[in-house]
This record gives structure tokens, C-alpha cells and sequence, in this order.
């Protein structure tokens, strides 16, 4: 089997206790304050009381319908998207905006230093599209960081795209120390989701930073499993240029 056609089912850095970040949620009927629980596996939301988890923003399903009212319900929109070979279908949530701050580490590359600062995470999620089953109409992550009181923008339909938005004004003096900017994670060469399917290659460096072409990225081993951009472990090292697949 193709090493990157494995499927991993958990996410490979799990901590004792999830993360919480601050945010807020938007629709068509206000705005209302959000708590994010992050424990690297799954996503959980409560909105309005009722709750949503999900592997990324975009994924976003209610915890167990039969536990709220048609009323609770009825503010939010679904995408319907048929499971393949069932009559059943799944709903995640969109017509919608989800604002989160996710507190992260920056490399001072002229100073030799690291700092926190906060990232502004926005994720717009638009409506369905009327041929059921085909997604929806509009889809955009924006990230945003204030670095010495300038603050940096990048938008895009994925967290990498938006953070190479970032790290292309940052990089002279600015580095990520996430995922995101580790040496060893990338991503598939058969496609991405939005959030959280780096490929961790912690557990074959050596190989890993040897390859410089698609072709040798695709023979190395399985990688350790999958990432989120925004994770770091203490095996972090800063990224070179011309390196893996990405």
C-alpha cells in the first residue's frame, strides 16, 4: 500500500488537557461568544447551547441532534453531503462565520528570541448550493498576526495558503513556530484538507530532509501521522527552503 494512501484515524500529538481558545460565531441571527476545546484530535464548539465537534472549522456537526429543540436548531444552516453508498447523509455547519484567537510562538530571527502572539483565525463557511450534495458557494480561512505593531494578513481557501500569505511578508525577520514552520511536516501529494492534515515526519528526519523531489518524497516510509498547523512539539526545528514536497 502506498504510504500516503494510509489512513490515520487520531491525530498524533494528543495533550492531557485540551486547549480553549476565545472566539465568536456570526450568522444571519447576531453574533454570540464562543469557548473552542482543542484537544488536537477533534474541534468542540458550543454555539448559542448547543454543541458542534468536528476534525477542523469547516467539518463542524452537532454533538447529537435528538438533544435540542426544532427551536434551538433552527437558527443554523447544514450542508447535506450523501455518505457514499447509504441513503444517509451528513450536516456540518456553514452559512456562517467562526473567529477564533490561537495563541502562538514567534521565532525573532533577528534577535535569536521568541515571543507569543496572538492569531486571529476567521473562517468563513458559505450556503449551500442548490444542486444537493456540491458543497458550498464560498469557503475562506484568514489569518491575521501582529508582529511590533504591525499586523499581517493572509487569506486563502486553506490554512497553508493563508499562512504562506503571512510568512512571505514575516520571513526576514519573523519564523512560525508551529507545524506549519517545522522541518518535518508537510502534506499529501493527493490533496489537503483545510485544517489538520500535515504529515508529521518526526519519526524518519534524516530521510525526510534529504528529499527534494517529489518522486523521493514518495518513497519515504509512512510519516508518524497527521498535525495541526498550528501544533508544536519539542522536536520542532525551524524549516529550509527546499525540502520535501511542499
Amino acid at each position: 500500500m502506498d504510504a500516503y494512501k494510509k489512513v490515520f484515524h487520531k491525530k498524533l500529538y494528543i495533550r492531557d488537557m485540551a486547549i480553549t481558545y476565545n472566539g465568536f460565531y456570526k450568522d444571519s441571527q447576531g453574533t454570540c461568544a464562543i469557548r473552542v476545546e482543542n484537544d488536537f484530535r477533534e474541534i468542540t464548539i458550543q454555539i448559542d447551547g448547543v454543541v458542534f465537534t468536528g476534525s477542523e472549522f469547516d467539518d463542524l456537526t452537532v454533538d447529537d441532534k435528538a438533544k435540542y429543540s426544532a427551536e434551538q436548531l433552527a437558527r443554523f444552516t447544514f450542508l447535506r453531503t450523501p455518505i457514499y453508498q447509504t441513503d444517509r447523509f451528513v450536516e456540518t455547519l456553514c452559512n456562517c462565520t467562526i473567529e477564533v484567537v490561537i495563541p502562538q510562538v514567534i521565532i525573532d530571527k533577528l534577535n535569536n528570541t521568541e515571543f507569543s502572539s496572538d492569531l486571529t483565525v476567521t473562517t468563513l463557511l458559505g450556503s449551500p448550493r442548490l444542486e444537493q450534495g456540491r458543497g458550498i458557494d464560498h469557503e475562506s480561512v484568514t489569518l491575521s498576526l501582529t508582529i511590533a505593531g504591525a499586523t499581517y494578513t493572509g487569506t486563502s481557501s486553506d490554512f497553508e495558503g493563508a499562512f504562506n500569505g503571512i510568512d512571505k511578508q514575516i520571513k526576514d525577520h519573523s519564523h512560525f513556530k508551529n507545524c506549519y514552520g517545522c522541518l518535518y511536516s508537510d502534506y499529501s501529494v493527493y490533496g489537503q484538507s483545510t485544517f489538520g492534515s500535515m504529515l508529521c515526519f518526526r519519526n524518519q528526519k534524516e530521510a525526510y530532509s534529504k528529499v527534494t523531489a517529489k518522486a523521493e518524497y514518495l518513497k519515504l516510509d509512512p510519516p508518524a501521522g497527521y498535525v495541526q498547523e498550528t501544533y508544536c512539539c519539542d522536536e520542532f526545528e525551524i524549516r529550509k527552503g527546499n525540502v520535501g514536497y511542499r
